[in-house]
């Protein structure tokens, strides 16, 4: 049979075994395992410290144990202590001596120890009415060799509850289950370092993408704020709709991964048409070439003029330069139409298309005996875009950065907690009704994170105010525009309306938005509540 205390001994082992295949949470998984060093040693206090990546000179309190004072909590604003003094002398603080020489420190007496500095420990002792004198400090090593905290017990307690050292077969145990502390540190910061890169290269891509062109503005960085606020606004909501509806921790990272991905596929657009900001823009805005030509046309008409006066007439010379003149005038009236039609709009009149195609059948013949035209074909098709600048060919190539998105996002080999990244990045051009792109998905299709992607990316392309060719709405009009998609289906009723309650509108506007832009808003017209 076994002796009780080997008996306790196993059990705690198995205990802390098990807990390390069970515990999700490391600074738990932590806490036990210092709690079952405590208590595999009888011990009062129990102490780990750790060393951030930042700065390897400081070790940081991060748990803290004392069961006579009654502590038990994770440390805040507690100061760090140093490892090296300025001179890069070690500290002798026993702490700090343990991870230098990085071996196990043993004081069984540490008023009577002039090996180390106690003088902090005597203070606390002395305020707080308590008295440390047994100390153990175990290095933490990790799988590289580094040591990367310390675990440190303090007075160990007989059965009499009396402070005694901490025995030889105590300090190999602890140092056995600071092993296992030191492989739940390493695990945690491998996947914090790995969690940290992974965030980094997307929100590098997101920001490459807004870098791509003034056009997209900060569109990708800004998306993913607006989503995270309307989904924090569904986990607070008292909605009916929303009231068994809770987003945890991991499904609000996964939505703040896929809105800083939804538009990935745009680093695939050509520039020349994101950039496209007139109707004529293509590497340069091409008004300047039909400026050239207006101009050579006059030129010509003013040569052919000279060259005609000879054997006219006084009266007939008048009438040549007038017709001439009336020419002139006529190509200025022209060109000022074809410049305030290139900057686009969002409706283009019947008789301002049909006058465009009137001036492209304006043709002289130069000096050379070569027909010119004032527009080329491909002029007049881009003068006489009717709403905004771009082509119907070139809003198919904009449009086709999200079928991009779906094959890269469709592509990359997802952890189980990342899964539903391509639906809720991939879906934010869909609709409720089926009229959305580029799948036709209806309503029943669309996950309930994907539908605030698809008010969180409509939100941010109405009010941004960093585009080169729009000035961003008011806040009114955009949202009475949003109100007017919801109430043709486009876009969830039930998010919209707790999108306006919560205020997340108005707390992305006031962060996000120029003054000029915050007007007040009736909710009392506003569209598409329920």
């Amino acid at each position: 049979m076994l002796h009780p205390e080997t008996h306790e001994i196993i059990s705690q082992l198995a205990d802390l075994t098990s807990a390390l295949t069970t515990e999700k949470d490391h600074v738990r998984l932590l806490d036990r395992i210092i709690i079952g060093c405590m208590n595999l040693t009888n011990a009062d206090g129990g102490t780990l410290y750790t060393v951030d990546d930042e700065n390897n000179n400081e070790l940081h309190f991060s748990i803290i144990h004392n069961r006579s004072l009654d502590i038990h909590r994770k440390p805040q604003d507690m100061p760090a202590v140093g490892i090296y003094n300025a001179r890069k002398q070690a500290s002798d603080l026993v702490v700090a001596q343990a991870f230098v020489q990085q071996h196990t420190i043993n004081i069984p007496d540490a008023y009577s120890s002039d090996q180390y500095d106690f003088s902090g420990t005597r203070t606390f002792d002395k305020q707080l009415g308590y008295y440390s004198k047994s100390f153990l400090c175990v290095p933490l090593q990790d799988h590289e060799g580094e040591i990367i905290g310390v675990l440190q017990l303090i007075n160990a307690l007989d059965e009499n509850n009396q402070i005694m050292a901490f025995s030889e077969e105590q300090q190999h145990l602890v140092e056995s289950l600071a092993s296992l502390a030191a492989t739940v540190l390493t695990k945690q910061r491998l996947i914090d370092a790995q969690r940290e890169l992974f965030e980094a290269f997307i929100k590098m891509m997101g920001r490459a993408i807004d870098h791509k062109s003034p056009v997209t503005g900060k569109h990708c960085e800004q998306v993913p704020e607006i989503a995270m606020l309307l989904a924090e606004a569904v986990n607070k909501s008292g909605h009916c709709n929303y009231a068994n509806t809770q987003f945890n921790e991991q499904e609000m990272y996964e939505l703040r991964i896929a809105a800083w991905l939804h538009d990935c596929g745009k680093i695939t657009t050509p520039e020349y048409i994101i950039d496209k900001a007139t109707k004529l823009h293509s590497m340069f805005d091409r008004i300047e070439l039909l400026e050239s030509r207006t101009r050579e046309y006059k030129l010509q008409l003013q040569l052919n003029y000279y060259r005609s006066l000879q054997g006219l007439t006084a009266d007939e010379a008048h009438r040549a330069k007038l017709q001439m003149l009336s020419q002139c005038n006529k190509l200025d009236e022209d060109i000022a139409f074809l410049k305030l039609s290139n900057t686009g709009s969002e409706f283009m009149a019947d008789e301002d298309v049909e006058r465009i195609r009137q001036i492209a059948e304006t043709t002289w013949t130069d000096d050379d005996g070569n027909l010119r035209r004032l527009l080329t074909e491909e002029d007049s098709e881009n003068l006489c875009i009717r709403k905004g600048t771009l082509l119907p060919s070139e809003i198919q190539v904009m449009r086709d950065h999200i079928k991009v998105t779906i094959d890269m996002l469709e592509s990359l080999p997802y952890p189980k907690q990342l899964a539903q990244v391509p639906e809720i990045a991939c879906n934010h051009h869909e609709h409720l009704d089926g009229s959305g792109y580029p799948r036709s998905l209806m309503a029943d299709q669309l996950s309930l994170r994907a539908r605030i992607m698809c008010i969180a990316d409509i939100f941010e392309a109405l009010t941004s105010a960093d585009r080169p060719y729009k000035k961003g709405m008011l806040l009114s009009q955009a949202m009475h525009i949003i109100g007017r998609m919801v109430e043709d289906n486009h876009l969830d009723a039930n998010l919209f309306t707790v999108f306006v309650e919560s205020g997340a509108y108005l707390e992305y506007a006031r962060r996000h938005m120029a003054p000029r832009q915050i007007d007040t808003i009736d909710l009392a017209t506003l569209p598409g509540l329920v």
